[in-house]
């Protein structure tokens, strides 16, 4: 990887870093509904304006379902979940969990693609559930039925990632990708806004300038400008260079909690994120086979 995109690696790496953090700050305020559709909004604008700029043709009739299907699964569901889950669980705890989304791709893989699902995935698949059990079991949070859920919020937003990523193979392969960023984020937007209007006048009653900062920063930086350098990432040094990020996203997440928010870095935190992605580099073949599993 060249130096300039090493770079953008990295500061891609710090800001989606910084996006649990910001739900845990705008999510209690907000409501995670909310708190969503205004990231997707702000998102969309500022994708379809650097796309507008790019001149993407989003052919918007002839890919209106495409758009709708990955704005609700890759957007309008995963965020709203991990923004319910930010009521209850460190952030740390929801960056693991978006971890695992590699993992669930290759699942869809096999379900939807039939692609091989070899020893060394299904391993991986089951390391990355020991890795959330150690996450939970020896953390710093208390485990509560409320733990748990935003737990498993967190895990159905890896799911629904997994599913986004092999529907986008499927279907989205003659579409620009910076077209298909803005327009899912419009789609999701768009259907998120009746389940979000209830929500706007408990926000303009007890909204704060913390809360709407953290709501800002998520749409236009930590989807605007983070997809863009993503999909930047995807087309000069390939997909399977660009999704490594993954790895650096638990690490900065939990820095930026615990410089900003005052949440530990602890033995279990640790030791939870390192077998989740152990089990996410076998998942995408960054380590080989072991000798043990023949097949």
């Amino acid at each position: 990887m060249s130096t300039a995109n090493l770079t953008r690696l990295l500061i891609l790496g710090l800001i989606w870093g910084t996006s649990f953090m910001l739900m845990r700050i705008a999510a209690p305020v907000f409501g995670p509904i909310l708190t969503t559709f205004g990231r997707a909004s702000l998102g969309a604008l500022a994708l379809y304006l650097f796309a507008r700029k790019m001149g993407i043709d989003f052919a918007w009739r002839r890919n209106a379902k495409t758009y709708f299907i990955i704005g609700v699964t890759n957007t309008a569901i995963p965020f709203s979940l991990f923004a319910w889950s930010a009521l209850y669980i460190p952030s740390a705890y929801m960056a693991t969990m978006n971890s695992l989304a590699p993992i669930f791709t290759a699942v869809f893989g096999f379900l939807l693609l039939a692609e091989r699902l070899s020893a060394l995935r299904i391993t991986a698949f089951l390391l990355g559930l020991v890795g959330v059990a150690i996450l939970v079991g020896i953390g710093p949070t208390t485990v509560t039925p409320q733990v748990i859920g935003g737990v498993l919020a967190g895990m159905g937003a890896a799911i629904n990632y997994g599913f986004a990523a092999t529907y986008t193979r499927m279907h989205a392969k003659e579409i620009p990708s910076l077209a298909t960023a803005a327009g899912s984020q419009f789609a999701a937007a768009l259907a998120l806004l009746p389940f979000a209007l209830p929500s706007v006048p408990h926000a303009i009653e007890h909204g704060t300038a913390s809360a709407l900062l953290s709501v800002v920063i998520l749409g236009v930086v930590c989807t605007g400008v983070a997809y863009g350098l993503f999909f930047h990432l995807i087309s000069t040094e390939g997909a399977s260079k660009a999704v490594t990020v993954t790895f650096l996203v638990p690490a900065t997440a939990s820095i930026w909690a615990w410089l900003l928010l005052g949440e530990p870095i602890t033995t279990g935190i640790i030791t939870g994120i390192a077998v989740v992605l152990l089990a996410t580099a076998m998942s995408l073949g960054i380590l080989k086979k072991p000798a043990f599993l023949s097949a």
